[in-house]
C-alpha cells in the first residue's frame, strides 16, 4: 500500500512582483490537497474555472502569480519523456503525476534505472507534501516538465544495493531529500555543500547524468546514489521522518549555522506553522530557551504544552512585544 503524508508548510521562497490582471495566469490559494476516491486523483481545491473568476476574487485573497515563457530545452525534454516513460529504464515504477498545470495528479506508469554500483533502491513508504510540490505541479515557477511526479521528502526501506555501496544494506530505513545528484568535483561539492553545485540535480523535474528526467517520491520505488541517501534511525517513525527531509533541515541548518544550538541561548521562533513547530522542537532539544511569536493567541497552548516552548508572545499586542525577556 502506498501511504502519503499530508502536511502544510510555510510560505515558499518566491520573489513576488506586480503583474497586471490581464497577464494573470495561475495562483496559489490553498496548500491543502484532497484525494478524490472516485478518480483516484489528487486535487488542489478552490481553483477558479476562468481568469475572470480569478480577477473577481483577487481583492480579498493573496495570490502568487507567474508568467510563463517557452524554453526550447524544456520542450525537448517534455517530448522525450512523454514518448517513452515506461521504457526509458528497466525497473517498472508507478506513481501520481501531473500531466499539465491544472493541479490534478493521476496514476502514472513510468520506469526507474537499474541499481548501479553506487545506487540504493528502496520501497517508498511515505512522502511529505511540500508547498514547493504545489508550485511545481501547477508550473507556477515556469520550470515544470510534464509528466511530473512530485515529492522530495521520501522515506522507505532498502530492497537492493549496488556492489560498491558502503553505507547501506537491504532492510535499512532510508530517506532522500531535495536532490539526487551533483557534479561531485566542483569546490562546492568538495566542501560538502552540493546544494550550491551549478550542476545540482533536483529529485524531480531535473535532468539526470544520463539525460533522462528525474521523478519524485509520489511513487512506489526510488533508485538513488548512496551519497544522497540518509539513514533513518530505528527509533524514529518513518511517517514522522519524512517532513524532516525538507521542513526539518530548513530549520535545523540555520540553528546550527548561527550557533543557536547551545544550551542557555534564547531563541525566538516567529510563527507556529509547518516550519515553526519543527524549529521549536529542534531548539528545545539543543537546550535553548524558546519563545514563540505568533499573530494567533489560540496557538499559545499548543506552543507551550505540546511543543515545549518556554514562553509565547502575540505579535499584534504591542505591550507584550515591548516586554524585556530575561
Amino acid at each position: 500500500t502506498q501511504h502519503t503524508l499530508i502536511r502544510q508548510s510555510s510560505r515558499s521562497n518566491v520573489r513576488l512582483r506586480p503583474i497586471p490582471n490581464h497577464q494573470l495566469t495561475h495562483y496559489v490559494r490553498s496548500s491543502t490537497l484532497y484525494i478524490n476516491p472516485h478518480s483516484h486523483s489528487l486535487q488542489c481545491p478552490n481553483r477558479p474555472h476562468s481568469e475572470r473568476d480569478s480577477r473577481k476574487e483577487i481583492s480579498d485573497s493573496i495570490y502568487i502569480s507567474v508568467e510563463f515563457s517557452s524554453n526550447p530545452v524544456r520542450e525537448k525534454q517534455r517530448k522525450m519523456v512523454a514518448n517513452q516513460p515506461e521504457k526509458e529504464h528497466p525497473v517498472p515504477a508507478f506513481g501520481l503525476a501531473a500531466r499539465d498545470p491544472s493541479g490534478v495528479l493521476s496514476p502514472f506508469n513510468f520506469s526507474r534505472r537499474a541499481t548501479g554500483e553506487k545506487d540504493v533502491k528502496f520501497k517508498v513508504m511515505y512522502c511529505g507534501i511540500c508547498h514547493s510540490d504545489l508550485h511545481m505541479v501547477k508550473n507556477e515557477w515556469g520550470t515544470s516538465t510534464y509528466p511530473l511526479v512530485p515529492g522530495h521528502e521520501i522515506v522507505g526501506e532498502v530492497t537492493e544495493v549496488g556492489s560498491q555501496v558502503e553505507k547501506f544494506k537491504v532492510g535499512d530505513r532510508v530517506g532522500v531529500g531535495c536532490m539526487v545528484g551533483s557534479c561531485r568535483s566542483c569546490d562546492n561539492c568538495s566542501n560538502g555543500v552540493e546544494n550550491y553545485c551549478p550542476k545540482m540535480i533536483l529529485t524531480y523535474a531535473g535532468t539526470y547524468h544520463d539525460g533522462t528526467i528525474t521523478y519524485g517520491g509520489y511513487s512506489n520505488v526510488m533508485v538513488c546514489d548512496e551519497h544522497f541517501v540518509v539513514r533513518v534511525p530505528d527509533a524514529l517513525p518513518l511517517d514522522a521522518a519524512a517532513p524532516l527531509l525538507c521542513a526539518g533541515i530548513t530549520l535545523y541548518s540555520p540553528l546550527r549555522y548561527y550557533g543557536l544550538d547551545k544550551p542557555g541561548i534564547h531563541v525566538g521562533v516567529v510563527g507556529l506553522g509547518g516550519l515553526g513547530h519543527v524549529g521549536v522542537k529542534f531548539a528545545k532539544a539543543m537546550g535553548a530557551k524558546v519563545t514563540v511569536i505568533s499573530t494567533s493567541p489560540a496557538k499559545k497552548q499548543e506552543a507551550i504544552e505540546r511543543h515545549g516552548a518556554d514562553s509565547f508572545l502575540v505579535s499584534r499586542d504591542q505591550e507584550q512585544m515591548q516586554v524585556k525577556k530575561s
